[in-house]
């Protein structure tokens, strides 16, 4: 073998073995089985505590307002929905550590673990924001029984967000820039995703979750909306000269960029005076402006007080 073959073939290795390193090292989103069975262990008692709260609500069912019918069925619905995530993405991780010698199909499906760890942290923390609302409520209502049992709830789902490994920094949100958002249907990607807690109307739910047509955080600059369904809210705002205290979550990993632009837009076009088109470019342009946020938005950041 010639000196020049030799030196080929070495550089092949190195580079093997470099890849082979940095499938391991770099990949930050995948559970060791101590680490899944921890967190289904997690999981399995929250869904015990969701059980309980349920049987105490049927109990106290008739004392309560006809709302909290509609906002536990919207509840849950949503449970069910993250539960969905949460077994895809437990099988995704055992598919991974079945597969953890096979660099090729690591790597091939890497991304796919990483966008669902977003898709279920999210959904995590959407129910957590929930149950603090619903807890909230009840305890407006001096029901301190089923506010307990929500404010539990919240905290186990804080609990098992907290668990959800991080992505090793690569933005893997799912986008569609080829799709067209005039040619999504708003209304019902509105539905799906915020009509739970915003109302099938967009007009809010009692005190607790606050319209979103005719106000300044749909129709104000575009940026606003757009900042609030990637990277959620926390923090007390003000709707209609009325104060909501609260958290909403991120949807980045849940919603492409075209289902967000269908989903704002449609709130626009809700709500009064003629208010600009949000295009595809302009949610794209936004993200990349704050792609390195990794936390809700405060009130007054998005409104540069």
């Amino acid at each position: 073998m010639t000196v020049k073959n030799e030196l080929g073939l070495l550089t092949t290795v190195i580079v093997l073995i470099f890849f082979t390193s940095a499938c391991h090292m770099g990949d930050s989103s995948h559970m060791s089985q101590s680490h899944q069975q921890q967190m289904q262990s997690t999981f399995d008692s929250l869904q015990e505590s969701h059980k309980t709260m349920l049987k105490t609500y049927k109990q106290d069912s008739a004392s309560l307002p006809n709302e909290m019918d509609t906002l536990y069925s919207q509840m849950r619905r949503m449970h069910r929905e993250m539960e969905k995530n949460h077994r895809h993405m437990m099988n995704i991780q055992k598919q991974q550590s079945m597969h953890q010698d096979d660099e090729r199909g690591m790597m091939g499906s890497k991304m796919r673990m990483q966008i669902q760890n977003k898709m279920s942290g999210e959904w995590y923390n959407q129910m957590m924001g929930m149950h603090q609302q619903i807890g909230l409520m009840h305890q407006d209502m001096g029901h301190s029984d089923l506010a307990e049992k929500h404010k539990q709830l919240a905290e186990r789902f804080k609990e098992i967000s907290g668990m959800v490994p991080e992505s090793d920094g690569e933005n893997n949100q799912p986008k569609n820039e080829e799709a067209d958002p005039n040619l999504l249907n708003g209304a019902n990607l509105y539905t799906t995703n915020c009509a739970s807690c915003h109302g099938q109307d967009a007009q809010g739910i009692g005190n607790t979750f606050p319209p979103l047509v005719n106000t300044k955080w749909v129709t104000g600059k575009k940026s606003i909306p757009v900042r609030i369904i990637r990277d959620g809210l926390q923090g007390s705002i003000e709707v209609n000269r009325k104060r909501y205290e609260g958290h909403m979550p991120a949807f980045k990993a849940r919603l492409s960029i075209a289902e967000i632009a269908a989903i704002v837009n449609y709130l626009r076009e809700k709500s009064e005076g003629d208010n600009a088109k949000i295009t595809q470019d302009d949610v794209i342009e936004i993200a990349n402006t704050y792609s390195n946020r990794n936390t809700p938005w405060q009130p007054k950041e998005l409104l540069g007080e």
